[in-house]
């Protein structure tokens, strides 16, 4: 089941500005560690839910498909 309050976009703005930090000059080194494991955190879930995207166009797909050639 889906995580409901799982927004992708705000997880990509967040990746995005994970990416920016680490563009800065001064990193501190356990900061860095806590933005890496939150990032690879979000990146499994944008991942998850552009599967989970893909399989319901899929499922649109096959469903509309198969009622043309009724």
């Amino acid at each position: 089941m889906p995580d409901e309050k799982f927004n992708f976009t705000k997880a990509y703005q967040e990746l995005e500005e994970i990416n920016e930090w680490f563009q800065g000059e001064d990193i501190d080194l356990d900061e860095a560690l806590k933005k890496y494991e939150r990032g690879i955190e979000l990146v499994k879930k944008c991942q998850e839910r552009l599967k989970e995207a893909e399989n319901k166009f899929e499922d649109i797909k096959k469903k509309y498909d198969s009622s043309e050639q009724m």
